[in-house]
């Protein structure tokens, strides 16, 4: 299987402008995203930028750089601009958040095996344990319910699954949950896998309502039929929106030193 990694990374963000420049425990945090993908054996690894700033920085660390146009609408859509700008053919097409810094390199392997093992499956992504009831209910951490094939049913900012049992409100909700049902929840992590084809196709959907209300772009394949195989993944990772973001991803890059 060819696969290729692209990693979307833009200057401008209304809460963190540069951020995909910002230091990260000594290193730039696009550069954390590119040295996890490249240990994770990926045959191509390219950042999607639309800003010079960027590019010199990748120049600096021998990363690959494939300028995007700066209109479009998402990182989905600067990934499937840059696999066509490459004009190869690639078995697996990855899109790997570049405010990620914390994406662990077995993850990314994880995905990559999860859709070689599986090539009828179209997408798929990576999810990881919940390890406190309190990250559940934190809106920035999106949650993911599987069915039994491993297969996304629908991605939440809510906590979900919801516990209508009556025994939890009978006694500390969170207490409840840490003893009993936090393996039901799993976290979902900032990968996607497609299919060169289910990549542009995907691009040519609508949004749909439910990813508008939840602001979630994945949901948009499952309301299109769009399945999503998830790979289980015991490393968690951090999105960083907003410089407060940045210890809490330092923290955890430290820990794996």
């Amino acid at each position: 299987m060819k696969t290729l990694a692209v990693l979307p990374a833009r200057y401008a963000s209304t809460r963190f402008p540069g951020k995909p420049l910002a230091l990260i425990a000594g290193k730039p945090m696009i550069q954390w995203v590119w040295e996890a993908a490249q240990r994770a054996g990926v045959n191509t690894v390219v950042i999607a930028t639309d800003d010079e700033r960027i590019a010199a920085v990748v120049n600096d660390f021998d990363g690959r750089v494939v300028f995007t146009d700066p209109t479009l609408a998402s990182g989905t859509d600067r990934v499937a601009a840059a696999m066509d700008k490459l004009g190869e053919e690639f078995d697996i097409v990855l899109n790997i958040q570049g405010d990620e810094p914390a994406m662990h390199h077995e993850t990314i392997a994880s995905v990559v095996d999860l859709m070689t093992k599986k090539p009828d499956l179209p997408m798929g992504t990576a999810a990881c344990p919940f390890y406190t009831p309190d990250e559940i209910f934190n809106p920035n951490n999106v949650k993911v319910v599987l069915d039994n094939q491993n297969r996304a049913l629908y991605f939440s900012r809510s906590a979900i699954p919801y516990l209508r049992s009556s025994t939890c409100f009978e006694m500390d909700f969170r207490s409840w949950m840490s003893t009993n049902q936090l393996s039901l929840f799993r976290r979902h992590l900032g990968i996607y896998a497609y299919r060169p084809h289910i990549l542009k196709q995907f691009t040519l959907l609508s949004p749909h309502p439910l990813e508008q209300v939840e602001m979630l772009e994945q949901l948009r394949a499952l309301a299109a039929g769009i399945a999503i195989g998830v790979a289980e993944t015991p490393h968690c990772s951090l999105g960083v929106d907003t410089p407060a973001d940045v210890a809490g991803a330092e923290e955890m890059l430290n820990a794996r030193l």
